[in-house]
């Protein structure tokens, strides 16, 4: 019976780890223009300038929109579109801003915005407006992160199989080493069986590169797994 609730119990605890979410979303506050504005809060794994550069294209492609503050020549933490409509959020001119910046190995984004000078869209003044915020904050973050682990997951197949090619090669010179070495003298056999040893050191620490690699895969796809909208 304890084997039995002890499995089960581990069954659990595997399903919430597949099962959690890889971003979330809170409702908080930022200083912009010396007051408190409110904003939507939410951190990835990639860094500020891929997160600006995959908002900026988000905008773009769904909105028409223009992104400042991202580009060839700048990288601001504040990026902001101007004067812009959003019809799912209202039909008002609105501003957009988000502050995205280093956290923890990947980046913090603050979102928030604005009709004109100083009417800023909160939970407070403008709920409906505010919620159509999260949708497009969830609809950016789905596209988004399915994309940049699609292109680590490719960007680390790419490394294994370079690797392996590394251990190929030095399996082969193994051989090689060891077909020498029945035809060679007893010195020449003892430098070829160092030469081995060096490669097989190589080899090993090649497949614990390879390892580590397919760790970060299985990584990958827990969070990929956990990609939905809250």
């Amino acid at each position: 019976m304890k084997k039995i609730k002890l499995l089960f119990f581990l069954t659990v605890l595997i399903s919430v780890k597949l099962t959690a979410q890889t971003y979330h979303i809170d409702t908080t506050s930022i200083t912009f223009e010396n007051k408190l504005r409110p904003c939507y809060s939410v951190s990835y794994d990639a860094d500020p300038k891929t997160v600006k550069k995959g908002w900026s294209k988000f905008l773009k492609k769904n909105y028409k929109i223009k992104t400042k503050g991202i580009g060839l020549l700048t990288d601001k933490d504040l990026v902001n579109s101007q004067d812009v409509t959003i019809n799912s959020i209202s039909d008002k001119r609105m501003n957009i801003y988000a502050r995205i910046t280093d956290f923890s190995g990947g980046s913090d984004m603050k979102y928030f915005m604005s009709f004109g000078y100083d009417f800023f869209i909160g939970p407070d003044n403008y709920a409906k407006e505010f919620e159509g915020m999260k949708k497009l904050l969830n609809d950016f973050s789905v596209e988004f992160l399915n994309k940049y682990y699609g292109n680590e997951t490719s960007h680390i197949l790419k490394q294994i199989k370079h690797y392996e090619k590394d251990i190929k090669k030095d399996n082969k010179s193994i051989k090689k080493n060891v077909r020498k070495s029945r035809k060679a003298s007893s010195a020449e056999a003892t430098g070829l069986e160092a030469r081995n040893n060096t490669h097989n050191g190589d080899i090993k620490s090649t497949q614990e590169k390879i390892d580590a690699l397919q760790k970060k895969l299985e990584d990958i796809k827990v969070k990929q797994g956990g990609i939905t909208r809250n």
